[in-house]
């Protein structure tokens, strides 16, 4: 009688050990994703002007203190880099892994951040059970390494002589209400007057706009924006082929806004996919992004 030989389990733990490396390299792996735009608002000064933008980092690191993510930034060398919320996640413990990227970075490169919806239930959380620890000392820590929080704020940007405006705008949380029409309440969707409210009329010259949450791109252009840079999205966690991210983190299949650039007229806006996990840990043809941004002006 033969005996059988072990092809069969040798190539079941081949299967296995590849669906392990192919799960690593999808949720450990960073990718960075290039863009050059061409703005028709846009300063001569700030022609070829680059931004390095990341977002939703929620603990995640690549490299020890995140060094692997700060050397592709150096590498790009940036004007500027950007952080779109979610830098740390709503139980204010994983704070660190930002932290270090910012010892990691120094003092090189100007740093904006807006606030998530994350930020905004950590430091909830903190008021009401009046703890000493947590996210006051996170973003204490966050502003004494020099990054500018934008929190309903607006800097000027000057390059060669000219200006440009860069405006972090903080929603409410309410306004992380679905939009789809069967769930949707009016009164929890962020209207243009809010906008306003909030930060003031657009006026005059090229408004970059960092917000955490992409979906009501419509009225970020509505109230005068050029460019826009948002995350929240996560790429939508699983990215099926032709169609898109799967799931927004309000559980609403295959969302408008999931990753990548979007445009309405002159207007343009570009999804981070995040750096880390929220809610859902995993991601499937959806690596963690860093993203980086070339501008170019429009005769």
């Amino acid at each position: 009688m033969k005996k059988k030989k072990p092809f069969g389990c040798l190539y079941v733990l081949f299967g296995l050990l590849f669906l392990a490396l192919f799960w690593y390299w999808q949720n450990y792996s960073l990718q960075t994703v290039r863009y050059t735009l061409s703005c028709k608002d846009l300063p001569p000064g700030f022609d070829g002007y680059r931004i390095a933008h990341v977002s939703d980092m929620h603990g995640m690191e690549f490299g020890y203190k995140n060094s692997t993510l700060v050397r592709r930034i150096q590498e790009f060398d940036p004007d500027i880099v950007v952080c779109t919320g979610d830098m740390i996640s709503s139980h204010a413990r994983d704070g660190q892994a930002f932290l270090n990227f910012l010892e990691c970075l120094g003092d090189r490169y100007p740093i904006y951040m807006c606030l998530g919806n994350h930020e905004q239930i950590a430091e909830w959380t903190e008021l009401e059970s009046k703890s000493d620890y947590g996210y006051d000392a996170f973003i204490r820590q966050v502003r004494e390494y020099g990054v500018h929080i934008l929190d309903n704020q607006t800097i000027n940007l000057e390059k060669a002589g000219d200006q440009i405006r860069i405006i972090g705008l903080t929603l409410e949380l309410y306004h992380y209400s679905r939009r789809d029409g069967e769930y949707a309440d009016d009164d929890l969707l962020l209207k243009t007057s809010y906008i306003e409210k909030a930060i003031g009329p657009a006026g005059n010259g090229f408004n970059l706009l960092l917000v955490h949450n992409p979906s009501y791109f419509k009225e970020y252009v509505a109230w005068g924006a050029d460019l826009v840079l948002a995350g929240h999205m996560h790429g939508g966690v699983i990215r099926v082929p032709f169609k898109g991210g799967l799931l927004s983190p309000e559980h609403v299949f295959f969302p408008e806004y999931d990753a990548g650039l979007f445009e309405d007229g002159n207007s343009k806006m570009i999804v981070n996919r995040g750096l880390g996990n929220s809610v859902i840990q995993i991601r499937l043809f959806n690596r963690p992004e860093l993203t980086e941004i070339t501008l170019k002006a429009e005769p």
